[in-house]
């Protein structure tokens, strides 16, 4: 979404229920009909209809609500080798990657009376995708933004529970693909073909499409438009129960208006968990009360440093390495998130199956090299190179002018750069990007499904109009065609030696420059459990269990 190592240690055991893996945390007690109360500054942006919805918190509770094809094994970087069966037991992908027949789970129901089959699974995907044409769900919706029309041309029903998926290009993530919201299924009886479905004050059950989740949608509670409370119910019908899921009968979500109220309501007790957003000085606080766990993990929001290649002198490769050199990752990382974001060496994020720290050549804040390399175009401390680094100044970037001011520090240490700043809101700071109007400018990515192929184009995106693509220059055009074949081959280790080819590609063209990656945060009372932090960067109500008080750290 154009927007290391985790702490918290999963140990996982695999059980065995008529013949159906399933895992479950080892410290975790049977399900009890108890209660957990969370609070947040979420909301959700649009509505809970997966074939709408495009925000994270709503993602969240599409992931309670429903079920997709396969799961991502939580604590895991989402490889190959990280996926799990969740309605589809198996499945199986033809030799040239453009057939996968998925055998589906018998004996699910949603509600305890209408069946989940395969003819569920087409219907969600011809109305979600629009495979049926309808045009109901264009120009937006996030099948359409994540390309979903370029990847799938139709759902096929083989059997009452064999569906088979036609692709348009081989597609190596495609089981990633089907572990996104975007993909869970909807009930049919509750999301009409031609129409998305809405918030309607005091029906939950009208309120969304879902079902086959963990939870169903007890309540949901808006005042102008902004959530105030939602509450999920455990699913008594849920296709994974006999593994003691969910652990947690409700789970209460209160929404805050602000960090502080949130920390306030996290101090008081009022709330069992925070999670989304405290300050980075809330946080490093609550690390010093002895009555709350605070844990983190990786996150998977990345930020990027962009050139305007159509404006000399960044269009000279040289003088892109040179400014990467200069720059220093961990200033920002330590005086602007305070250690709650950590440097980043790669467009794919640290964590993830095939990161590799390709950027680490140039160093941080090597002026050494700076200078030399910038000294054979004529740049030295009288006759500095002068830059414009904009930035966004409205909020849709985490304290983006303070950020700003480290890079124009930093840059400027070097005794040969020099930075002007300039903050523009988000919309005109779009709209100039579009314009090619920007010369140096800072943009974020969240990603929408879990794969190295979901970062791995954005040194060359069209989109973000540096004069730099997939058809220009030729470094471009290696970039695009390595990530093509990385992006089509079914081989692990081939897909990891493309993406290792791929980021020593992208570190020696510096088009962009990766500079930092979040961390999850969430606070929570001592006799919380079950809290996974990982580069899915999914929120698992139905893990989250009440128990004896932690003595130790997650």
């Amino acid at each position: 979404m154009p927007s290391t190592k985790v702490l918290a240690i999963v140990v996982v055991v695999i059980i065995v229920v008529g013949g159906v893996g399933a895992w479950y945390l080892l410290s975790a007690p049977p399900a009890t009909p108890n209660v957990i109360v969370m609070g947040t500054t979420d909301s959700v942006e649009s509505s809970l209809d997966n074939a709408q919805a495009y925000d994270y918190f709503g993602w969240e509770i599409i992931t309670a609500l429903s079920s997709g094809l396969v799961e991502i094994k939580p604590g895991s970087s989402a490889g190959p080798n990280d996926i799990q069966p969740a309605l589809a037991e198996s499945w199986t992908v033809s030799d040239d990657g453009l057939i996968w027949d998925f055998d589906l789970r018998q004996g699910v129901t949603f509600d305890g009376v209408r069946p989940f089959n395969a003819s569920v699974v087409k219907y969600t995907f011809d109305r979600n995708c629009n495979l049926t044409g309808n045009g109901l769900f264009e120009p937006d919706g996030p099948q359409l933004n994540i390309g979903y029309d370029t990847i799938i041309d139709n759902v096929t029903v083989l059997g009452e529970y064999e569906v088979r998926f036609y692709l348009k290009i081989p597609f190596s993530p495609f089981l990633q693909l089907m572990a996104c919201a975007a993909s869970y299924m909807v009930d049919p009886q509750y999301a009409p073909m031609d129409e998305l479905v809405t918030y309607t004050e005091g029906d939950a059950r009208a309120s969304h499409p879902l079902g086959l989740g963990p939870y169903t949608l007890e309540s949901w509670e808006r005042v102008g438009g902004k959530d105030t409370q939602i509450v999920l119910r455990a699913n008594p019908y849920y296709w994974n129960a006999a593994a003691g899921l969910p652990k947690t009968e409700r789970i209460i979500i209160k929404m805050y208006s602000d960090s502080t109220s949130l920390a306030q309501a996290m101090s008081s007790g009022e709330i069992d968990i925070a999670y989304r957003q405290l300050t980075a000085t809330q946080v490093e606080a609550f690390k010093e009360d002895p009555n709350v766990r605070v844990w983190e993990g990786i996150g998977a929001q990345i930020q990027y440093l962009c050139f305007n290649q159509r404006m000399a002198p960044l269009n000279n490769t040289d003088v892109r390495q040179a400014i990467a050199a200069a720059l220093n990752r961990s200033h920002v990382c330590e005086t602007v998130f305070h250690g709650f974001a950590r440097p980043l060496y790669s467009i794919i994020p640290e964590g993830m199956a095939f990161h590799k720290p390709s950027f680490t050549i140039w160093g941080d804040a090597n002026y050494t090299y700076t200078r030399q390399v910038l000294a054979k175009y004529g740049y030295d401390e009288n006759n500095k190179l002068h830059l414009t680094l904009f930035y966004e100044s409205s909020g849709h970037y985490p304290q983006s002018a303070e950020q700003a001011a480290v890079y124009k520090s930093d840059l400027e240490a070097s005794g040969v750069i020099s930075i002007d700043l300039q903050g523009l809101d988000w919309a005109t700071y779009r709209a100039q990007r579009n314009a090619g109007t920007l010369q140096l400018y800072i943009y974020g990515w969240y990603p929408d499904y879990i794969d190295a192929d979901n970062y791995a184009f954005l040194p060359f995106a069209s989109w973000l109009n540096m004069g730099y693509n997939e058809t220009y220059p030729a470094g471009g055009v290696q970039q695009h065609s390595l990530w093509l074949q990385a992006r089509s081959t079914a081989d692990p280790t081939q897909r990891e030696s493309l993406y290792a080819q791929l980021q020593d590609l992208q570190a020696q063209e510096c088009s962009v420059i990766p500079l930092w990656q979040s961390n999850t945060v969430a606070v929570s009372k001592l006799t919380v459990h079950g809290i996974v932090l990982d580069i899915t960067v999914n929120w698992r109500h139905w893990l989250l269990y009440m128990g004896e008080p932690a003595t130790t750290g997650p």
